[in-house]
């Protein structure tokens, strides 16, 4: 077995330290601490709005069932109330379509999302919390809002559907 020479040896403890430093660096980029960390949901939101920019549903693409009525963007529920809107089918491959509670208003929604493209996942937000802007595809989408307020409590529940 040949010997080892003091060069060999200080090439070994050179990888080492290469690769020991590699993986404390690692370690310490993925910390909460690091500036360096963002959340991937913002990164892919990020993402596409570089990349992909779709266009908000108009009001013409909206069809709004019984038991609620869709003013300025505002889709109006009295409390109990359910209510399917159907955003049609058009040519933009992807469309964007905001969900936005109004706080003013007291009641709390649930809202189901059917895509209808292929592949497609239904959504439930039981209830709203927070505002969602969701991607709409081609062949369009069906949406279920239910007021949990109490019956006949007035005004109700309130969503923002379109941009003001």
């Amino acid at each position: 077995m040949p010997e080892l020479k003091p060069i060999h040896a200080v090439l070994i403890l050179a990888i080492v330290a290469i690769v020991a430093l590699y993986v404390l660096g690692v370690g310490f980029g993925a910390t909460s601490e690091s500036p360096r960390r963002t959340k991937p949901s913002e990164h892919a939101q990020k993402l596409r709005e570089r990349f992909l920019k779709p266009r908000a549903v108009t009001v013409e693409e909206l069809d709004v069932g019984k038991g609620c009525t869709l003013t300025k963007g505002i889709l109006s529920l009295r409390g109990g109330a359910a209510c399917e809107v159907d955003v049609k089918a058009a040519e933009a491959k992807v469309r964007s379509l905001s969900l936005e509670r109004i706080p003013e208003v007291a009641g709390p929604v649930t809202v189901e999302v059917t895509p209808r493209g292929k592949p497609s996942v239904p959504a439930t937000f039981d209830p709203l919390k927070e505002s969602k802007q969701l991607d709409v595809l081609e062949e369009g989408a069906g949406l279920k809002v239910t007021c949990e307020a109490p019956p006949l409590v007035t005004p109700g529940c309130a969503l923002r559907l379109l941009p003001p």
